[in-house]
């Protein structure tokens, strides 16, 4: 019988059994392509796990950003946001204030 103007070819013997080992291989080499290949499913989900940690870090930024961001706006709009951390961090005072600052002591 002729399929699509192809002569049949009759396989016996040990024909059959190389067809077959050839057939196989092919169909191994195929599937461990498919699974470890440069785009195959252990790379596809590599990458799948490397996306949801960059999701779970660009939210964490996302959230650092907007912190940021309404403490620049505070400090620019805000006198007594500017006061605490002329304060706190410089260590400034009013003049006529009085400061006092307590050293700790040894503990008995």
């Amino acid at each position: 019988m002729r399929l699509f103007g192809f002569p049949s070819i009759r396989i016996t013997g040990g024909g059959r059994r190389l067809f077959t080992w050839v057939a196989f291989s092919l169909c191994l080499l195929m599937l461990g392509s498919a699974v470890l290949g440069r785009d195959g499913f252990l790379s596809v989900w590599v990458n799948g796990r490397r996306i949801e940690g960059l999701r779970v870090e660009l939210a964490d930024m996302e959230r650092e950003n907007g912190r940021v961001r309404r403490e620049v706006r505070s400090l620019r709009e805000d006198m007594r946001a500017i006061e605490r951390i002329a304060r706190e961090e410089l260590g400034l005072v009013k003049p006529g204030e009085v400061v006092y600052e307590f050293i700790p002591g040894e503990e008995r």
